[in-house]
């Protein structure tokens, strides 16, 4: 007696079993591995001398471009409020980041310098950080973003 011939369906159907194992995995590592959520930082800043011209706040995430002029990820300029002054940076990666803010006095939209270089407008970094003879290291600045949010302090000299 001779076989039936096998249903044409019957070979994608085998596959199709085949791959739910697999298929079942990949779901199970995607819903196990946390996701990356958007976080905000806050930057507070204290130490504003007037309240003429702007603050420059910018938010850097690579060391070997911090504090370059226009190596920032996010920046805002924003009117010097007597006290404290707050800035917040909405849904960025959780990750390091550095922080660099100057008051623009003169509203010139740069940071004044004199001889030497050195700052004639008063500016600062997160951690307070402070260089040797030019700006920090991005690790003497650096701070852990995470889930869902972080604040920093920056006072101006």
């Amino acid at each position: 007696m001779q076989r039936p011939a096998p249903l044409a369906c019957a070979r994608p159907a085998r596959r199709l079993v085949a791959a739910l194992p697999v298929a079942a995995l990949a779901l199970a590592a995607s819903l196990a591995a946390p996701a990356a959520r958007a976080a905000d930082l806050t930057v507070d800043i204290d130490g504003a001398a007037s309240q003429k011209g702007h603050l420059a706040v910018a938010v850097y995430d690579r060391a070997e471009r911090f504090p370059e002029e226009g190596a920032h990820v996010v920046a805002q300029r924003v009117a010097p409020l007597a006290g404290r002054t707050s800035v917040t940076f909405r849904n960025l990666a959780p990750g390091n980041y550095a922080v660099a803010v100057y008051h623009d006095e003169n509203d010139n939209e740069k940071l004044d310098k004199g001889m030497f270089g050195i700052p004639k407008e008063p500016y600062g970094f997160s951690n307070d950080a402070r260089g040797r003879a030019g700006p920090p290291d991005f690790r003497d600045a650096r701070i852990a973003l995470g889930d869902p949010a972080a604040t920093v302090l920056v006072h101006l000299r």
